[in-house]
């Protein structure tokens, strides 16, 4: 960090830190852009700028950054600010005043108890930040919590959570099909020479799946159908991959989400409605030659009654689909990816909408860690969706009059 400036006294610095406490508090990373610019500056060790627009790559900085310093507290005054901030998985909710009473049922205090010891762990933390004595996470040294670099991460555990994906259990994975009209001949039973993957869209994502859940999960039991070969129910798991116009599985959820791709004539693109966000809408993104450049990734997740799992994998075009099951299996970024939204989402229902690029042939997915979603809506016990992150407006595909 940067020498301290002298407008960052200890009352100052608690005061500023106090304003992430609302609503989410970290769980919602963007609200780190409250804080000052000077904070900022000395948080991040850059010089001082009166800039108010924060990237998100400052913003996850910011707070890996403050989550360093608060790891770095006394054991008897670290829960009251984790919890506070956000940071608790036991006493994880959307307001402060339930976080808070949470932990006052926990330790048999009361509520005016745990706002008087919240205000000495906040002074402590502000010297903590001041000080200089921590730093960016992966540089900090001496901190009691033993931290691997992010990309040595080993997803195994968290992941099998993620996607439901435990030793024995059983994933039914409903890829799309090729129209029958646009199959190839081979893929009829009754040709001499039959493939049966042939009738099979976003073939793609289908194998990527499978090679991914089987360094998840070795135990898991996965079977692969096409839509019209799929009449069970009883799988722990159901993983549907592609969208709506190719999956008759997948339409059978549409009316569960909070969206829909509008249907449009084979050869153009299905683009993304989102009518809780004035119905913005949002497609691929081409080129002037005509070449692919971006599309949207959505993943789904539905949890039933019955305690099957449902994940669906859409895009508006095959990118999207296979950029969706990249997000969560494709080595140390989908490490940091499980874990952002493990902390985002525990284990709510929820729709993940993030851009994916085609860069010189290869699928580049985002980091959810350093730049988070586009999109990031939210339900409990089947509640409506509650929209939790917007930063749609960083992308490029939205259209015209949405």
């Amino acid at each position: 960090m940067l020498d301290n400036p002298p407008n960052l006294t200890v009352d100052f610095v608690a005061k500023e830190l106090k304003t992430l406490r609302r609503g989410s508090g970290l769980g919602n990373p963007p609200t780190v852009s409250r804080i000052s610019p000077g904070l900022r500056s000395h948080l991040l060790g850059t010089p001082s700028s009166l800039e108010t627009e924060v990237s998100a790559k400052q913003i996850m900085l910011l707070v890996r950054s403050i989550s360093s310093a608060v790891e770095l507290l006394d054991d008897s005054l670290r829960l009251f600010v984790e919890v506070d901030l956000n940071l608790s998985s036991e006493h994880r909710y959307s307001t402060l005043t339930e976080r808070q009473e949470s932990l006052a049922t926990h330790l048999g205090y009361t509520a005016k108890t745990i706002r008087r010891k919240s205000e000495t762990a906040f002074r402590a933390l502000a010297v903590q930040i001041i000080s200089g004595s921590t730093s960016m996470p992966w540089k900090t040294a001496g901190n009691r919590r033993s931290i691997e670099p992010r990309s040595q991460v080993e997803p195994s555990g968290e992941a099998q959570n993620f996607w439901n994906a435990h030793p024995g259990s059983r994933i039914d994975i409903v890829c799309s099909e090729i129209p029958e009209e646009e199959r190839p001949y081979f893929a009829s039973p009754s040709d001499r020479n039959y493939l049966r993957y042939a009738k099979f869209a976003d073939l793609d994502t289908l194998i990527h799946v499978k090679t991914g859940l089987s360094r998840v999960s070795p135990g898991a039991i996965v079977r692969d159908f096409a839509p019209s070969e799929y009449h069970d129910a009883n799988a722990d798991t159901l993983i549907v991959i592609g969208g709506p116009p190719w999956n008759a599985k997948y339409r059978e959820f549409l009316p569960q989400l909070p969206f829909y791709f509008e249907p449009n004539s084979l050869g153009e693109d299905d683009p993304l409605v989102l009518p809780q966000l004035g119905r913005l809408t949002m497609g691929p993104v081409w080129s002037p030659e005509k070449d692919l450049l971006e599309d949207l990734a959505v993943m789904s997740r539905l949890t039933l009654a019955q305690g099957t799992v449902v994940y669906l994998l859409g895009g508006c075009l095959t990118l999207g689909v296979l950029g969706a099951a990249k997000l969560f299996l494709h080595g140390p970024q989908s490490a940091r990816n499980v874990e952002y939204m493990t902390g985002e989402v525990g284990q709510d229902d929820f729709v993940l909408i993030s851009e994916v690029r085609r860069i010189g042939g290869l699928t580049d997915t985002v980091d959810l860690s350093m730049a988070g979603p586009l999109v990031l809506m939210t339900r409990t016990n089947n509640a409506p969706f509650e929209v939790r992150v917007d930063n749609s407006g960083r992308y490029q595909g939205a259209l015209p009059g949405s």
